[in-house]
């Protein structure tokens, strides 16, 4: 669909075109009727001028005088026929025609003369019977009527044009404030649903910016609903798996070897439902964060991801990982304490659940340039390629060792946060441990302690 800037052009040389064409009409019949009155009028006096003339003249019926066209070619005074006479004796004419045709010529009406047809206007003094008639070719007012009116229409489309051109950069313009509405509707995030600004915006379009604060509302009406139903449900999942756990593992010690297998397929499925519970706990606690209004504070990263890192060992022990946390003593980072817990979780329980078995994971926090922080996640699997690491942060995808309790979210609750969050995620050539190698660079603050390296093993 067109822009409203070029639907205004379009209609605009529309209405250009539509009143232009009746005007130019009217101009063209206006200065014709105008242009003849004028013609003829003219005409007459200089008629009646010649004949005063004429008429103190005395008669000389043998000379006649011949006009020697010694003038500016542009004019063609052929156009014009004049015929002095004094008693039907001819005194003077402009065309070398017989006397008696021109002495034979009407005072008033039209007729064949010279070279074409020509309209007279004659006057007589009826004292010395003294007689002017002037002729005229017959299609010149019109041809000079429609010359003048066309000079006139000329004029009035290029005014109209310098007008049409002033309206358009007018509209241009006048919609600067239209494009710089839709800019701010366009250049938000799909989080931020804060009510727009209906103060700055020009008065036509407050009742558009009203309409849109109202669907916002109501979606993040939808979306809170949403978030909650989902998170009470998450919770309330939670409580029954809890104790299905407990029952189960009460079983240990009464079941026979042939039901082991089956135990702990059972001990699996309820592990695989948690976590896919605390991974829907951590979708829904991010999206209630307003990233807009709250981007991120300072916090030590070294003291988060011990934090995390030490959550996480009950889970490495099971598979028989160790987790290793190399860092200096501190690591000031701008971020989101909360929403960076999540994504460290995700990355390094994917690495843990893809690691060898016995397997080691290496969790790194490094300067990365004078402006960021790396921190880096490291396990001894069989890796990723580039391709398989693209399509690890789709929704669902369990790529690498099958089995265990994941669902396919992890990464991409990671791909989403660290999107959000404005944190780059890269896939690092193997190091040392050669399985997947991953990065995310995070913006530095100044360090609160005097940097001093330390090895920190888990499990």
């Amino acid at each position: 669909m067109p822009s409203i800037h070029a639907r205004l052009r379009r209609r605009l040389a529309w209405l250009i075109a539509a009143t232009w064409v009746p005007a130019f009409l009217l101009i063209v019949g206006a200065v014709a009727l105008e242009y003849k009155e004028s013609f003829h009028s003219r005409t007459a006096h200089t008629a009646q001028l010649m004949l005063a003339f004429a008429a103190t003249q005395p008669a000389s019926p043998a000379v006649m005088p011949i006009f020697q066209e010694q003038h500016d070619p542009d004019f063609e005074l052929d156009d014009y026929l004049v015929v002095i006479s004094r008693d039907g004796q001819l005194l003077y004419a402009s065309e070398a025609l017989p006397p008696e045709r021109l002495l034979a010529l009407p005072m008033e009406g039209k007729a064949d003369v010279g070279d074409g047809l020509r309209i007279l206007h004659g006057f007589e003094d009826e004292r010395t019977g003294t007689r002017v008639v002037i002729g005229i070719d017959a299609w010149e007012p019109l041809w000079s009527s429609l010359q003048v009116a066309g000079v006139v229409a000329g004029y009035v489309l290029c005014a109209t044009v310098l007008g049409g051109a002033a309206l358009t950069v007018g509209i241009r313009s006048g919609l600067t404030p239209l494009g710089a509405f839709a800019d701010q509707v366009g250049n938000r995030s799909e989080e931020n649903l804060a009510p727009l600004d209906e103060v700055e915006v020009p008065s036509e379009l407050r009742v558009v910016a009203h309409a849109l604060n109202d669907l916002m509302a109501r979606l993040r009406l939808v979306l809170d609903r949403e978030r909650d139903f989902v998170s009470n449900a998450a919770h309330e999942l939670r409580t029954p798996l809890t104790a299905i756990r407990a029952q189960v593992e009460a079983l240990d010690d009464d079941l026979p070897e042939r039901a082991r297998p089956r135990f702990t397929k059972i001990l699996e499925a309820v592990d695989r439902a948690g976590r896919l519970i605390t991974q829907l706990l951590d979708v829904t606690r991010s999206q209630s964060l307003d990233l807009a209004r709250h981007p991120g504070s300072r916090i030590d990263l070294v003291e988060l991801a011990q934090s995390v890192v030490a959550e996480l060992v009950p889970a490495a022990n099971r598979r028989e990982v160790e987790i290793t946390l190399e860092s200096s003593r501190s690591a000031a980072v701008i971020a989101h304490p909360e929403l960076l817990a999540i994504v460290l979780r995700n990355v390094v329980e994917n690495a843990v659940k893809y690691a060898a078995s016995p397997g080691r994971v290496t969790v790194t926090v490094a300067a990365d340039g004078p402006a960021g922080t790396g921190l880096l996640v490291e396990d001894d699997g069989a890796g990723l390629s580039a391709d398989a690491f693209e399509r690890a942060f789709e929704r669902f995808q369990r790529l690498g060792r099958s089995g265990g309790d994941g669902v396919g979210l992890g990464l991409s609750i990671v791909a989403e946060l660290c999107r959000r969050m404005h944190v780059p995620v890269e896939r690092l050539e193997p190091g040392a441990l050669g399985g997947l190698h991953v990065r995310m660079r995070l913006p530095s603050a100044p360090p609160l302690l005097p940097p001093d390296h330390r090895t920190t093993s888990y499990g």
